[in-house]
């Protein structure tokens, strides 16, 4: 991948981040780039295309995480702290996530955009589900409800826990942080709770 064309990626996610993905256009980019608008094109010929690489390389972000994990043995609890870690940062910055932020512009993504996005939400609530199922199996989690469920829960907690602590405030995200991991934590690891979510 050359520079240009990598930069580029990185500053129209963050756009997408701040200002949604109908916010900004391609002279936003080539004014912080001090390019001009047809080396934005000459890598992305269009802003559908920009916007699928984006979850495109997302997607594979993810699977690199994923597979990072799994090379370093953590358990069930730390993969899913380890995910969790993403939405404090963005906290922390002040960024709603990529799913929060072009799932409010969903009626206006073209075809392909709307297909990569579930393709990205569908991966990680199929991995969050399986941890889950696993990590319940083996005592580290304890919840009632189908693993499914539980992982839309975690995930859609998250998604619309940034953009209320936008509205709101950073530290009502750390809140529903905290309740994400009381409500899986098995009895008598309240402590393992505390310190994971704090």
């Amino acid at each position: 991948m050359s520079v240009t064309r990598e930069k580029i990626l990185e500053l129209a996610e963050e756009l997408i981040l701040n200002k949604g993905y109908n916010g900004f256009s391609y002279q936003d980019i080539s004014t912080v780039m001090g390019i001009k608008n047809a080396a934005v094109h000459y890598y992305f010929p269009s802003k559908d295309n920009l916007g699928v690489s984006i979850l495109k390389t997302n997607v594979q972000r993810f699977e690199e995480m994923v597979e990072n994990m799994q090379n370093r043995n953590f358990d069930e609890w730390q993969q899913l702290e380890s995910f969790m870690k993403i939405y404090l940062k963005s906290n922390r910055e002040n960024k709603i996530c990529l799913i929060g932020s072009l799932g409010t512009d969903i009626n206006t993504l073209s075809d392909p955009m709307r297909v990569e996005l579930q393709k990205m939400v569908d991966r990680i609530i199929l991995w969050l589900e399986s941890i889950l199922q696993s990590g319940r199996e083996k005592g580290l989690f304890q919840f009632n409800i189908p693993p499914r469920d539980q992982a839309l829960s975690i995930l859609s907690s998250l998604v619309a826990g940034l953009q209320l602590a936008r509205i709101l405030s950073k530290s009502d995200f750390k809140n529903i942080h905290q309740s994400i991991w009381e409500s899986i934590t098995p009895p008598g690891n309240e402590d393992k709770s505390k310190e994971h979510g704090a």
